[in-house]
């Protein structure tokens, strides 16, 4: 008998075909290919080669968000974290470029290697720096625009309003404009913004309850590993999650809303239990007029003023 011969399956043919596409510098044809293969079996692998096709067709910002879907994984090799820093600086994106060096100081990334994406940010942002001033004005109407709104910034805002703005420039004008800025969605991500890049400066800023108050970015957490969050969140699960899942819902529902507008000054980690307790007692209907312990009247007037913000901005 003759020897079997172990034809190719389909998934191997197109991994074949997009190869050869990809060696004959056909990027569009691989893409294609590559992504089909992609919708049939996704995988870090075939994730690097979609994006390496959308680099070489120099469309950066898809190649970003395809890559989103295993970052982890890029930010665990060397290639892949040369990669993403790379994309990102090709994007303008060099507030998050930043962002991406400073997690790879959180990795086993090499030093070397951490040293030449940072010397090559800095070159580009130098650049920036120079030729880029009539752009950073259009940053200061754009960030006025935002405030005026007083509405959620969406992503895509968000992503605009970002991009091309150096780390120098993004600081320059927080220092300009956070202490007036008072859309209440806006404020909690310039400080979130702040707090990535680990700026080592003390700001002020317009707190929820209108007091102006300083912080020092790099001394704060974000949001979702502030340990009052993480306590108010143990509370609810503790307490209602089981008995009232619909009521635990609820309460959830409106403390995230709260603690979202009030970054950067959240309750303490001690007030967690007596937060969520207020809470409960108004969704229960248990409130009642009369004498209350001063934290808890402390606790209510802060409710007050984040129901009053949250009402105002959606007539």
């Amino acid at each position: 008998m003759g020897e079997t011969i172990d034809f190719p399956g389909p998934n191997e043919r197109l991994r074949l075909a997009a190869e050869k596409a990809y060696q004959s510098k056909e990027f569009l044809q691989a893409f294609r290919l590559y992504n089909e293969l992609y919708q049939k079996n996704a995988s870090f692998e075939i994730n690097q080669w979609l994006v390496e096709c959308l680099q070489q067709l120099n469309d950066f910002a898809k190649a970003l968000d395809l890559a989103e879907d295993y970052l982890d994984d890029y930010l665990k090799e060397t290639e892949g974290y040369l990669q993403i820093g790379h994309l990102l600086i090709l994007d303008g994106q060099y507030l998050k470029a930043r962002r991406w060096l400073t997690l790879g100081k959180k990795t086993k990334i090499a030093s070397r290697y951490q040293e030449q994406l940072a010397s090559e940010l800095a070159k580009v942002e130098e650049v920036q720096q120079i030729l880029g001033l009539e752009d950073f004005h259009g940053k200061r109407k754009h960030l006025r625009a935002l405030d005026e709104a007083n509405q959620p910034v969406s992503a895509t805002e968000w992503h605009v309003f970002t991009q091309a703005i150096t780390k120098p420039q993004f600081v320059t004008l927080m220092h300009e404009t956070l202490a007036s800025i008072k859309n209440p969605y806006l404020l909690p991500k310039l400080v979130d913004e702040l707090v990535r890049l680990e700026v080592d400066e003390p700001f002020e800023l317009i707190d929820y309850l209108g007091n102006m108050q300083q912080i020092v970015p790099k001394e704060l957490k974000l949001l979702q590993e502030d340990a009052a969050v993480k306590a108010i969140q143990k509370e609810i699960d503790e307490t209602i999650a089981q008995e009232d899942p619909i009521l635990a819902e609820s309460v959830s529902a409106e403390i995230n809303d709260h603690l979202a507008i009030s970054y950067p000054f959240l309750p303490a980690k001690e007030e967690a239990k007596a937060w969520v307790a207020s809470y409960i007692e108004d969704y229960r209907g248990l409130f009642e007029e009369k004498e209350q312990p001063k934290a808890v009247n402390e606790i209510e007037e802060r409710k007050r003023h984040l129901r009053n913000i949250l009402r105002l901005s959606i007539r």
